[in-house]
């Protein structure tokens, strides 16, 4: 992937966040030196308007380094910018805090899908314990049930042995 295409890859990504931008009152401009195709691209942030260029920004606040699938990862919201940073994922010069308000832009739906299963699963124990209930009722029933027979046989045989004893 080149420069150009990890942009509009990027800028796809932040597409949703125009709102979240208009909260960054000041000058965010972040240059990316992207390692496998030795190309460079920018993501900015004025007045509320996101940029995201396959060029040099010569007036940046902050560089950073790093591989077009970190990126691509990074602004997708699969991998976290302070683990990228941590794990040494990214190299950033400069104002590393222009960079990580960038964080703020990154779309979160992938994450709160992960979260949608989880709260799913959560009801799904919650109906376990009820069938469980309902079965135990069931138990008693039969056991009624098979009880009922039992004490309606006893009440036969006594008759018997009186009827033959009256004779």
């Amino acid at each position: 992937m080149n420069n150009i295409e990890l942009s509009e890859k990027i800028s796809t990504y932040l597409k949703g966040s125009k709102t979240k931008a208009k909260k960054i009152k000041e000058l965010v401009a972040v240059h990316f030196n992207l390692l496998d195709v030795s190309e460079n691209m920018y993501i900015e942030i004025k007045d509320g308007v996101i940029s995201v260029m396959p060029y040099e920004y010569n007036d940046r606040q902050a560089t950073v380094t790093a591989s077009t699938e970190v990126l691509d990862k990074l602004f997708s919201g699969t991998l976290a910018m302070d683990e990228a940073i941590s794990a040494g994922y990214v190299k950033i010069e400069g104002d590393e805090a222009k960079f990580k308000a960038l964080a703020a832009l990154i779309p979160t739906e992938k994450k709160e899908a992960a979260k949608k299963p989880a709260a799913k699963k959560a009801p799904a124990k919650k109906e376990a314990p009820k069938a469980e209930k309902k079965v135990a009722p069931a138990k008693k029933e039969t056991a009624k049930t098979e009880a009922k027979p039992a004490a309606k046989a006893e009440k036969k045989a006594p008759a018997k042995k009186t009827a033959p004893a009256k004779k």
